[in-house]
């Protein structure tokens, strides 16, 4: 469970931008190496206190270098090369600027209409509207490394209409459509003139157009109540480790079990279930069910202490660790690479474990985890072998895959103590014997009844004199 670090910390030194001309940068969500423009100046280090003022200037993306985006005219290539070229750089902040630029973005229905294009960051909460595509040439695609950029109209709680061009775009969202989903967005003003015309979209034209990495979805779900992006849920990848395109939803749902209750999560996941579709690869039960809330109930067999290295997600979670748990759950009799087995490891991540809790890499603790489904995840098992009646068998290279939940606490239940059940033991062995004693008491009442019956009849059947000869 180390990737995630590691990988912040490889993520992290290939976002910093270097003194060179041309240098590669790595697009975080397809993870695929895109080549930066031949013209790019040669830079000096950013300082961990840059403005966003002057990153814009430093790559020509201020106000000045894509005016073009603020004439009347209607949308044309020329305006759509700047636009691409924008929303690039925006997909490809510094990850430790980016995190301040957009803590200190400004609310932009508090700006004046005569000032909302600037160069800061501006943020919109309200309803996503329609999501719609704009298709790119080829040397445009090479620039934003993909073959179209999207477009979403978003719509404040007191009317503010804008029209987003985004990197990413809630996968769940219907594209070429109408939707109504609670949605957010922080990005950069580029006019407040319309952008790119696309089929379908609203007749009423935009107030604003913004350039943003991605449109931030807030789904009526318990964990999106909790302030967590489901859009990011687009990169996590089933069947394997932690790995980079994990991180960013990892840490989020991580992040927002600190605003949590362990009672509210508990009663959100009710009582702990069958776990056979979650552990099934072929039942495809997290496509559907991602950020589902789930409890579960077994033996903690390994509890693990996860450092955290990177001092971003230190910030953001508001801690240095957690831990991970390996919890045996109860099952029906299921086969797994040939073994009988009733029981299942499920893999849980919590924020913290109850003070006295053993930990390490064997213990044997019951415990009980309530939280939110996040991937199938996928792990080789080590190589060993297995002794069983029908012989030995080494397991080399098999792989094994179960569920991951992410939560805020573990639940201790505590073992029932052995003089707890002695004396229960004793009850039970003392009940035994006054009903068996009771019993016998019965049964020996009734023999005599019934002697003293049979001698009165006895007696009743005696002649009242009898004659000697």
């Amino acid at each position: 469970m180390n990737t995630i670090s590691s990988d912040e910390r490889l993520n992290r030194d290939a976002g910093r931008w270097a003194a060179a001309c041309r240098v590669t940068l790595l697009v975080a969500v397809t993870g695929v190496v895109w080549p930066v423009a031949a013209a790019d100046p040669v830079l000096p280090a950013m300082p961990a206190t840059t403005p966003f003022a002057d990153y814009l200037a430093t790559w020509k993306i201020d106000r000045g270098s894509r005016a073009v985006l603020e004439e009347p005219s209607a949308w044309n290539p020329a305006k759509q090369e700047i636009a691409v070229k924008v929303l690039a750089r925006l997909s490809r902040l510094p990850a430790t600027l980016a995190a301040q630029w957009k803590a200190d973005a400004i609310d932009l229905r508090s700006l004046a209409v005569t000032r909302r294009v600037q160069d800061l960051m501006v943020k919109v909460d309200g309803r996503a509207t329609f999501v719609a595509t704009v298709p790119l040439t080829e040397e445009e695609s090479e620039v934003a490394g993909r073959r179209q950029l999207e477009i979403v109209r978003i719509v404040s709680d007191d009317g503010l209409s804008v029209d987003v061009l985004a990197d990413h775009v809630p996968k769940a969202w219907p594209r070429d459509a109408r939707i109504d989903e609670p949605a957010s967005v922080i990005g950069l003003p580029l006019s407040e003139g319309p952008g790119p015309a696309v089929e379908g979209q609203p007749a009423t034209a935009p107030m604003v157009m913004l350039a943003a990495p991605s449109v931030s979805w807030f789904p009526s779900t318990p964990l999106g109540a909790l302030g967590m992006d489901y859009g990011l849920f687009d990169s996590v990848g089933d069947g394997q480790k932690l790995v980079a395109g994990d991180t960013e939803a990892f840490y989020a749902v991580l992040a927002a079990m600190g605003r949590a209750t362990t009672a509210g999560i508990a009663s959100a996941a009710g009582p702990s279930g069958d776990i056979i579709p979650l552990i099934n690869p072929a039942s495809g039960w997290f496509a559907q069910h991602r950020g589902d809330p789930v409890t579960v109930a077994g033996v903690a067999r390994r509890a693990t202490r996860i450092e955290i290295d990177d001092p971003l997600r230190r910030r953001q979670l508001g801690t240095d660790h957690y831990w991970e748990l390996f919890v045996f759950v109860p099952t029906p009799l299921i086969k797994v690479h040939g073994k009988l087995q009733e029981d299942y490891p499920v893999v849980c991540c919590v924020r913290t474990l109850p003070e006295g809790m053993p930990t390490g890499q064997q213990i044997g603790e019951r415990v009980q985890v309530s939280g939110f489904a996040f991937k199938r995840y996928g792990y080789p098992l080590p190589d060993l072998k297995i002794s069983s009646s029908q012989g030995s068998e080494d397991q080399k290279g098999q792989r094994q895959e179960t569920a991951l939940l992410i939560g805020r606490e573990a639940a201790w239940l505590a073992a029932p103590s052995p003089t707890r059940e002695v004396n229960t033991l004793g009850w039970v062995f003392l009940s035994i014997a006054s009903v068996i004693g009771i019993a016998l008491a019965l049964a020996a009442w009734s023999f005599a009844r019934d002697s003293r019956r049979r001698d009165r009849l006895a007696r009743r059947e005696l002649p009242d004199r009898i004659e000697l000869p």
